[in-house]
């Protein structure tokens, strides 16, 4: 696999460079260096500098989450291997994007294309209107994108969030939502109706760690995701995270790595490779039922989980110092173009200071 840069990510690689690192980082670490950054503006600029580096600072956080940029492309070797999605959202949801540039379900797959993403499930909060949309545009227009959209719903239930896929009807979670006992209701109801449920993160983590994810095997979940981008799901410890791999591989299941795009950040996290020969001749009807019947048959094998490399720590010291470690991790994998960028960009601001 490799990441391929389209010319104007190239030409602007100090600024699109550092928003998408700075898209990945988790909350904590995106508090910490936003801390550091602001420190730094404070006490080694004059005040009304600082003011004005200040708003600078705020408007490029503003810009990279919030404006659609160049994005670095995943492209896989082997043209066997689907790049697909298990976990993302439109402006449908309750906490989707809906203002100025609202995440609609076509913008939901135009997002999910320029990643190098060939398929991805929408999995609104409690609904399936934005899939139902998004797939029927799909099978139109899959052969001229290389792209397909699925169908899915991410079912909100008490201090619990489960992902379901290749559900064509809402299922209706409020059965289900008034205490953590019917939680084992649902699976098993999800499981009768061949409908695979995956446990979501963070809730998971934050909510049911220990015996809890336990009881969610023997009740019959399919799968665990493992990473997921959004920033609080990004302080997901790699201790933790391991065990749920090893849970996975005792008990045959698949692990997921989601971006959980609400329409906000534009860089993604993670991919999910799923080598399925033949996967480009299938329209989106056909690569879901296949999706599916991979993940039933192959489980812990099915997908491959692949994450951006970013330093994540597991001690407070580590943790303070993560923010320089993943600046000189970004530098260390510019490629020749972007470093060409980074020294043009350098000297023409010593030339518009000087």
């Amino acid at each position: 696999f490799h990441i391929h840069f389209p010319a104007m990510h190239v030409l602007f690689s100090p600024f699109t460079g550092l928003a998408d690192l700075i898209t990945v980082f988790s909350l904590h670490q995106l508090f910490l260096t936003g801390a550091y950054v602001l420190a730094g503006i404070w006490i080694f600029l004059r005040p009304r500098k600082a003011v004005v580096a200040t708003f600078l600072f705020l408007a490029f956080i503003a810009w990279g989450a919030l404006i659609p940029r160049p994005m670095g492309r995943l492209i896989a070797s082997d043209p066997n291997v689907l790049l697909i999605d298990f976990h993302s959202h439109t402006a449908y949801s309750h906490d989707g994007r809906k203002r100025f540039i609202p995440f609609t379900p076509e913008r939901n797959m135009r997002w999910h294309a320029l990643q190098g993403f060939n398929a991805g499930f929408i999995t609104d909060h409690n609904l399936v209107d934005a899939a139902h949309e998004a797939k029927a545009l799909s099978r139109l227009n899959w052969k001229e994108t290389g792209y397909r959209s699925l169908e899915g719903e991410e079912v909100s239930l008490k201090k619990t969030h489960l992902v379901t896929l290749g559900v064509h009807e809402r299922i209706d979670n409020h059965p289900y939502d008034s205490d953590e006992s019917k939680i084992a209701l649902f699976v098993r109801d999800m499981r009768a109706k061949n409908i695979p449920v995956i446990a979501s993160l963070p809730e998971y983590w934050l909510y049911h760690w220990g015996d809890g994810v336990q009881h969610f095997v023997e009740w019959g979940m399919v799968g665990f995701e493992i990473i997921n981008s959004a920033p609080k799901a990004l302080d997901f410890p790699a201790a933790k995270r391991n065990e749920i791999v090893d849970l996975c591989r005792e008990h045959h299941l698949f692990m997921t790595g989601i971006t959980d795009n609400h329409g906000y950040g534009y860089a993604t996290d993670v991919w999910n490779a799923m080598v399925m020969p033949g996967w480009q001749s299938l329209d989106p009807d056909q690569l879901e039922a296949r999706v599916l019947s991979d993940l039933r048959k192959n489980g812990f094998t099915a997908v491959q989980v692949l994450e951006r490399p970013v330093y994540r720590s597991e001690t407070p010291w580590k943790f303070l110092l993560s923010p320089f470690v993943n600046l000189v991790w970004y530098v260390r994998s510019l490629q020749s173009r972007q470093l060409l960028s980074w020294m043009g960009w350098i000297w023409a601001g010593f030339a518009i200071i000087a």
